[in-house]
């Protein structure tokens, strides 16, 4: 009879921690950053910020350029259902290779800017049917001697990145802007890449559009 009493007794306590345990599953948003190895660089200063009411995870490896983007959307989308989607391609667009494949400034550029727009544009696409609210980090600067890159290269893909989301309803997150004040005191000279400050620092506008889109 004890063991009965025992039991209905303990029937409403484990109703009560399911509920309890749906609504905190409820909560969580599922966050998704795709890009290069900037966003690999500053992704875990999001995920330590932002843990563990949003689980925020990277694709694997880098992402490249818009086309192995096109290529790789589905497997890196996968099956899990995403609250937030974090982009960028920029960087693997525009440098320059030879024909040894080799980055050189007097080589060919990987994605003329119109097939990069045009890319982003099916990439947007691709996104939106995920029904996750979608987000586009922009390019950051490249350094003077930087190999393979030009100076002047992020600010005119920025510009045709920028166009793109504006019409298919995108926000942005200017990280090009950020970068120009982090990257002189926080980079390795004549590299596109950050110090684990120059890093941080960059995750800060990440955060703050994340925890915004998550409310």
């Amino acid at each position: 009879m004890k063991n009965k009493m025992n039991i209905r007794k303990s029937i409403p306590i484990l109703l009560l921690s399911l509920l309890c345990l749906c609504a905190t599953t409820e909560k969580t948003k599922n966050v998704l950053i795709i890009g290069d190895s900037i966003s690999m660089g500053y992704t875990p200063f999001v995920q330590k910020a932002l843990e563990p009411g949003i689980v925020v995870i990277h694709n694997p490896g880098n992402g490249g350029s818009t086309v192995r983007g096109l290529d790789s959307l589905d497997v890196w989308i996968g099956s899990q259902k995403w609250d937030l989607i974090v982009f960028n391609f920029g960087l693997h667009d525009l440098v320059h290779k030879d024909e040894q494949n080799k980055y050189n400034v007097t080589g060919k550029i990987t994605v003329p800017v119109d097939q990069y727009a045009k890319n982003l544009g099916k990439i947007v696409a691709r996104l939106k049917k995920t029904n996750a609210k979608v987000m586009f980090v922009t390019t950051t600067v490249v350094p003077e001697n930087s190999s393979g890159r030009k100076v002047e290269d992020p600010a005119i893909y920025n510009k045709a990145a920028k166009k793109v989301m504006h019409k298919k309803g995108i926000q942005v997150i200017d990280l090009y802007k950020v970068s120009e004040t982090v990257h002189p005191q926080n980079s390795i000279p004549g590299n596109v890449h950050y110090t684990p400050e120059g890093y941080q620092m960059l995750a800060a506008p990440i955060i703050k559009a994340i925890q915004t889109a998550c409310q």
